[in-house]
C-alpha cells in the first residue's frame, strides 16, 4: 500500500491528523473520489481478486473531493502542490483530485 507521513499534526481535508505514517487509499468515481489515511500499515493494496485489504476501523480521515479536468499525465503522480493552497494532489489523465492540507 502507498504511505504519506507527516512530522507534525495537521488537517487533512478538515479532518485533524496526528503526526505519524498512514497509508493512503482511494476510492474513485466519475465525479468524485473518496481519499482516505487509514493507520495501519499493509503489505499490499489490494488482493488479486479486487480486494482492498485496508481495515476501514482504522481509518483517521476519510475525505470527499471533487474530480477536476487538467493537464494530461501520462502516470499517476501523487504531490503536495502549494497552490493555490496546499493539497495533496493525486492525478492520472487528465483526472486530478485535491485534498487541502493545513498545519
Amino acid at each position: 500500500a502507498t504511505t504519506i507521513a507527516f512530522d507534525g499534526a495537521i488537517r487533512f481535508g478538515g479532518i485533524p491528523v496526528a503526526a505519524g505514517t498512514y497509508t493512503l487509499w482511494t476510492i474513485p468515481e466519475a465525479d468524485r473520489w473518496t481519499v482516505i489515511l487509514n493507520d495501519k500499515m499493509y503489505s499490499w493494496g489490494v488482493t488479486y481478486g479486487g480486494e482492498a485489504q485496508r481495515d476501514p476501523a482504522a481509518d483517521v480521515a476519510k475525505v470527499e473531493v471533487p474530480v477536476e479536468r487538467g493537464p494530461l499525465f501520462e502516470q499517476f503522480t501523487i504531490s503536495v502542490e502549494r497552490e493555490p493552497e496546499t493539497a495533496l494532489q493525486l492525478a492520472w489523465d487528465e483526472v486530478r483530485v485535491r485534498v487541502p492540507i493545513e498545519q
